[in-house]
């Protein structure tokens, strides 16, 4: 079967990556094997994007049908997936990164973010959310839009309940690095918290050309969008978001280091494995 022979070139891939690159610190419960290891649950959030479908199903269909979701989504084991994802990417990258320099090229990389939804809004204001409570995740978007019926622009507000990710990509939709603040924060004050936390960020900000739409003005490292070029450019983000909306929906995770889980694997899979046929 073709799913399982991917499924399996994947493994495969993250063995040899963590016996190279990646300790595993988890200690063992009474010498019990697994019925699940790392490698394998990573393997799995990858191919939940490439098929469509929830992590667990695919686990109970290809390693173990007796698979609980606290065998995969317990919260020690989660953060070991999620760094085993991140390392993963970043070496990958590093890789592509490599190729780019020696080849004396300099392409430029472009960020955006997006507002994931949390919930809907009229049952986050009734009932308690079990993803994230508080004010923060709140936003209101005033936009003004043209209208086709009325032949001019209108105003109108939205209101999210969700999460702010942003992405750094190049213009061939590879995923360099992927984040998520509360959906009240601004871009720009995400782009810069990013700057000030995570080394990986202020390395890849140095060596290439940061582009971004007219909301970037006044950001340090980043260049506005000003041509149709530039415009023409930038417009490769989109569909990175467009994918990551639906694969959002299928997931249904509960906290914030399953959604990291999630945008990292997502990260690779689009990035690596877009055109994979299973």
């Amino acid at each position: 079967m073709q799913l399982e022979k991917f499924c399996n070139i994947l493994l495969k891939n993250f063995q040899s990556f963590k016996v190279s690159f990646y300790k595993n610190t988890a200690k063992s419960n009474a010498g019990r094997k697994p019925k699940i290891t790392d490698e394998e649950i990573a393997a799995v959030f990858i191919l939940s994007y490439i098929t469509g479908m929830p992590v667990l199903k695919i686990a109970r269909q290809f390693i173990d049908d007796s698979i609980k979701s606290y065998h995969i989504f317990r919260k020690s084991r989660i953060k070991r997936i999620y760094e085993l994802l991140r390392i993963y990417l970043q070496m990958r990258i590093l890789s592509v990164i490599i190729e780019v320099l020696v080849s004396n090229k300099k392409p430029r990389l472009i960020v955006d973010g997006t507002i994931l939804p949390v919930a809907n809004v009229n049952r986050a204001k009734t009932q308690r959310i079990k993803r994230f409570n508080g004010k923060k995740f709140w936003v209101r978007r005033k936009r003004n839009l043209y209208s086709q019926h009325y032949k001019k622009r209108v105003k109108f507000e939205e209101i999210y309940y969700g999460v702010l990710v942003m992405i750094i990509c190049d213009t061939k939709g590879r995923v360099y690095d992927i984040w998520f603040h509360p959906a009240s924060y601004h871009e720009v004050k995400s782009f810069r918290l990013r700057a000030k936390t995570s080394i990986w960020f202020k390395r890849l900000i140095s060596l290439f050309e940061v582009i971004g739409d007219k909301g970037y003005r006044g950001c340090e490292n980043v260049i506005v969008c000003e041509t149709k070029e530039d415009k023409a450019q930038r417009q490769i983000i989109e569909s990175v978001f467009s994918r990551l909306k639906q694969f959002n929906a299928l997931s249904r995770w509960r906290k914030g280091i399953t959604l990291l889980s999630y945008l990292y694997a997502y990260a690779i899979g689009y990035s690596f494995f877009r055109y994979c046929e299973v």
